[in-house]
């Protein structure tokens, strides 16, 4: 029988990159649970009863992720326009707008995707006092920005990233702490691409299993490199 001998540096080689594989591979497994989660409250919440903003305030803040609320009150002129937004290999933006309900509640407001070309051209707006009908989904960050970009004064902002804190910095510290995510029938809606995750639980999995798929491989030729003859 041929004498298990891999060498030195083929055992650190393994040594170095196993644990890394491995670890890899569990992070995509959490992050695949942790979307199975989300997915599974957006669809088992987003199918309760409709609420009103009333309703709201006898909710706490996890019984209200992810539910679909009425709201009563006007668009307010502050906006984003999110750059850098493909749907459908099409270019475009997501346009976030402040909304005062009539219970002088401040949210802000998912309009929904619109192309350049149709923004540029100019998009009919919602005046005076409207009903909406939205999500409410978690106020996280929307978008990327890669570098320090300062904004210029005035609305609407053209923006690279959207996130609370710098919302709250320019429109007050009374924004609500969730976006809603306006319905397609909404007033002032545009089209809707809102999806509680960026990827699917199935493709974490499926990253999980290439991760431990080359761990497995790295330990065959291990031992293939250790016991074969010169």
């Amino acid at each position: 029988m041929s004498k298990f001998s891999p060498g030195k540096l083929m055992t650190a080689f393994v040594v170095f990159f196993f644990p890394i594989l491995i670890y890899l591979g569990s992070w995509q497994v959490m992050r695949g649970l942790e979307k199975k989660d989300i997915v599974n409250q957006h669809y088992e919440n987003k199918s309760l009863p409709v609420i009103s903003e009333k309703e709201m305030a006898t909710l706490n803040s996890e019984n209200l992720i992810y539910r679909t609320v009425n709201l009563e009150g006007e668009y307010q002129s502050e906006s984003y326009i999110l750059d850098n937004r493909l749907y459908r290999q099409e270019a475009g933006y997501e346009i976030f707008t402040a909304f005062e309900t009539s219970e002088k509640n401040l949210f802000l407001i998912n309009r929904g995707w619109v192309s350049k070309e149709d923004y540029e051209n100019g998009t009919e707006e919602a005046e005076g006092k409207v009903t909406i009908q939205g999500v409410l989904s978690p106020f996280k960050r929307f978008g990327l920005n890669l570098v320090d970009q300062i904004y210029l004064d005035g609305w609407p902002k053209l923006v690279q990233q959207v996130d609370y804190e710098t919302t709250k910095n320019d429109i007050g510290n009374s924004i609500n702490e969730s976006v809603i995510q306006l319905s397609a029938a909404s007033a002032g809606a545009f089209e809707p691409i809102w999806k509680p995750v960026d990827l699917k639980p199935s493709r974490h999995f499926g990253y999980a299993l290439q991760w431990f798929g080359l761990a497995l491989v790295l330990i065959c030729s291990y031992f293939y490199y250790g016991y074969k003859k010169d």
